[in-house]
């Protein structure tokens, strides 16, 4: 990072006549995040959600007895409050005129832009990386902050103790096969995440089952070219890695692959139909997207400054009963 504005001699071949062509070569954004994040908008500094519950099962009522009285229970609350993410870019006045403008490198703002969108979707995947711990430390080029990232049960997004709000038994969202934890991605995997997925209920302890139908893994990774294998054989009704003429025991599913996961062992899978409401899942509330400020000039050395900002927060409240996580480490979780 540098707070000095770029002059000619940093990019002096700007300024060559004999040079005809400058090409950008640049990370192009992979956007993924909305793939796996409940993208809204907002007008307000701050948001709270909280929920209500449904009731539990009706019981019988003998002759002239008492009939079973009952009544909801409240969920817990999440606040999401906007932070400005930003990039500055500045040029002294030569290099703005002998360089920049006279080269036309109107791709300035397209970078700018561009930048935005790598650094959310550093963030959104950092929340899978980061998905068994309730904080963890995001390091930018210049802020190193660190993010309290639990939800509105206070803990971690995959955890096997999610408490539940009628004080009843403890839920549990990490892969588990009945023996072992945090499976490795395969079809017994893929099988496993369905088991963990049908113990789940809703908050008065009724059967709520996530249909699994989206797979979230790290790009060109081990897990992702396993995924592409094993799919093609479930599309066909087949057991994966098997001569068996048995037709498969799960469902096709979509394949979310991110560049920005890092853990490449990390697997993931949820249910769109839930996870990509505003009522549980991953939440990403936006009030300003990407947006390129005007140019501004420092009159004293000419210097001339663009800038992007955005304003957005990211999190969640409840992702327990439409996400299954695995590390891949075969180990119980100790959350």
């Amino acid at each position: 990072m540098s707070t000095a504005p770029m002059n000619i001699a940093q990019a002096a071949d700007l300024v060559d006549l004999s040079i005809q062509k400058v090409f950008e070569k640049a990370s192009e954004p992979d956007v993924r995040y909305p793939k796996y994040f409940k993208t809204r908008k907002t007008e307000d500094y701050y948001e709270k959600d909280s929920s209500l519950s449904g009731l539990g099962e009706a019981d019988f009522v003998d002759e002239n007895g008492v009939i079973l009285s009952d009544v909801p229970v409240q969920g817990y609350k999440r606040v999401y409050t906007q932070n400005m993410v930003g990039v500055l870019i500045p040029f002294t006045f030569q290099m703005w005129k002998f360089g920049i403008k006279k080269r036309d490198l109107d791709n300035v703002a397209k970078e700018l832009k561009a930048s935005v969108a790598r650094r959310k979707e550093r963030l959104c995947a950092e929340r899978i990386d980061n998905g068994m711990a309730t904080s963890y430390t995001t390091n930018g080029q210049s802020v190193a902050k660190t993010l309290t990232i639990s939800g509105g049960d206070g803990l971690a997004a995959f955890s096997s103790t999610h408490t539940r709000e009628d004080g009843g038994s403890n839920m549990n969202n990490v892969v588990y096969d009945g023996t072992t934890y945090n499976l490795p991605f395969d079809y017994a995997g893929v099988k496993a995440a369905y088991r963990t997925a049908g113990l789940m209920v809703d908050p008065r302890g009724n059967p709520r089952i996530p249909d699994l139908d989206v797979l979230v893994v790290k790009k060109n990774s081990a897990n992702h070219f396993k995924a592409k294998e094993i799919l093609k054989a479930i599309k066909e009704n087949k057991i994966p890695e098997s001569f068996d003429h048995d037709g498969s025991g799960v469902n096709a599913f979509e394949i979310v692959d991110s560049q920005y996961i890092q853990n490449s062992n990390y697997w993931a899978m949820f249910d769109s139909s839930k996870a990509l409401t505003e009522t549980e899942g991953f939440q990403f509330v936006e009030s300003q997207p990407a947006m390129i400020d005007p140019v501004n000039v420092v009159y004293k050395t000419k210097e001339i400054q663009t800038s992007v900002t955005t304003l957005f927060d990211l999190g969640h409240n409840d992702v327990t009963r439409s996400w299954v996580f695995s590390a891949s480490t075969s180990v119980a979780p100790t959350t």
